[in-house]
């Protein structure tokens, strides 16, 4: 397009049949401002910035939504007839219906009207909702993965009595998108607090409710990538993250799913599927609108050398995984927001390369300040680290050292204190 207008984002929404909150999601901006664009239409011209956007949009989709694309647009400039004047072909379908035996009456047209306007719950309750939806997975990685739990599970009681009632299929769909959202952090959270089994269940569940709400199942098959990476299914982790980065929105969770099916590959052992996976998320977040990088759904600088570092470990490569822990801290040099459990894994994986480089004393250089981290937000990813550090600490030429033993000491109480047993999660 020369220039992008409002009428032409809507064209291009409706050719690539999203809702106004879906296609926002695909492109990195805020709905209401896809929704201020389609209602000034052909009146407001996109800013340069906007306007690279859509193109890139364009460019990416099928050669069927750009037909459609083309097809809506001729189709609303052939619609503006003369004042008076009715389109080509009314004067002949209008007509048509008069007296028909087949057309609905007017009593019936005003019923269906009222079914489908009529409802128990009010536009504003699920949008505050969905807000507070947004602010709880805001405040995940800031906040222990245990009081977040029990105001997820808050939010998904009080979404399910909504559900429970009459709504507009609209409705409908947008709490079921919703429930799908707060299923999918519970599967998250529940992985954190090292519940796989019953993490799995409500992954599924998310999955569900996402394809029933017509919504991007992104976010559910990122959590159920997590669980089964955790449950040592290793095969189904990158199967199914690959599932998600391919209907994923242009969002920071298209980064993620591609980090996620390259770290299960490494892993796997599959260095060339690892590679071409973590190219992907490379060429994903050069496309991608940075967020807050606080949510559950983000993936900043920082969780990118996460899994960058990841794979550079279990491909042997320490010195790729060092440049992935220096990329981090570039990252949160800069004023990227740290996200504590973040830190402490580019720290403990930093450790672990520099012991594969032999030299004992890095390692615990990179190590040492990750033990004053709170025992609530030694989360499963965090302990993970140290155990696999642990397993190096045990080779044979390491033995009789002081310092390694004294090393190993630190990281099992470490360990022992993370995320004690508390049975008053809410989860069952």
């Amino acid at each position: 397009m020369a220039t992008w207008t409002g009428a032409e984002t809507k064209a291009l929404r409706q050719a690539m049949r999203l809702s106004v909150r879906n296609f926002a999601a695909h492109l990195g901006v805020d709905a209401r401002a896809v929704t201020k664009w389609e209602s000034r239409g052909a009146t407001i011209t996109l800013l340069l910035e906007t306007q690279a956007i859509m193109d890139t949009a364009l460019s990416q989709v099928s050669d069927e939504v750009q037909a459609r694309f083309t097809d809506i647009l001729n189709a609303s400039t052939s619609k503006q007839a003369e004042p008076g004047e009715a389109p080509d072909g009314a004067s002949q379908q209008i007509p048509a219906l008069v007296g028909d035996a087949t057309a609905p009456s007017v009593e019936d047209i005003d019923s269906l009207t009222t079914e489908i306007l009529y409802s128990h719950t009010s536009d504003e309750a699920i949008e505050q909702l969905a807000r507070a939806t947004v602010s709880l997975a805001e405040s995940h990685t800031q906040v222990p993965a245990r009081r977040v739990l029990k105001q997820v599970f808050q939010l998904h009681r009080h979404a399910r009595s909504l559900i429970g009632g009459k709504q507009r299929l609209s409705q409908q769909r947008e709490l079921f998108r919703i429930e799908s959202d707060l299923l999918a952090h519970v599967c998250l959270l529940l992985d954190d607090l090292k519940r796989n089994q019953l993490a799995q269940r409500y992954g599924r569940a998310a999955l569900l409710f996402a394809h029933e709400a017509g919504s991007s199942q992104a976010i559910a098959r990122s959590a159920l990538a997590k669980t089964f990476r955790w449950a040592e299914r290793l095969d189904e982790s990158a199967d199914i993250a690959r599932l998600g980065y391919e209907c994923s929105p242009m969002a920071p969770i298209r980064i993620q799913l591609a980090s996620q099916e390259a770290n299960a590959a490494a892993l796997l052992g599959d260095v060339s599927r690892a590679r071409e996976a973590l190219n992907r998320a490379d060429a994903a977040a050069e496309q991608v609108l940075a967020d807050s990088g606080l949510s559950a759904w983000s993936f900043p600088t920082g969780r990118q050398a996460i899994f960058a570092l990841s794979v550079a470990m279990h491909t042997g490569d320490a010195d790729g995984a060092l440049r992935a822990a220096a990329r981090a801290d570039d990252g949160w040099t800069s004023g990227e927001p740290v996200v504590p459990a973040n830190w402490a894994q580019i720290r403990v994986g930093a450790g672990i390369a520099r012991l594969a480089q032999g030299a004992l004393d890095g390692a615990i250089e990179q190590v040492r300040p990750v033990f004053s981290l709170a025992p609530d937000l030694r989360v499963s990813t965090v302990t993970a680290y140290m155990d696999r550090l642990d397993q190096q600490l045990c080779q044979p030429q390491l033995k009789g050292s002081k310092a390694a033993a004294e090393l190993r000491t630190d990281i099992r109480d470490f360990n022992a204190s993370a995320l004690l047993d508390d049975q008053s999660t809410g989860a069952r």
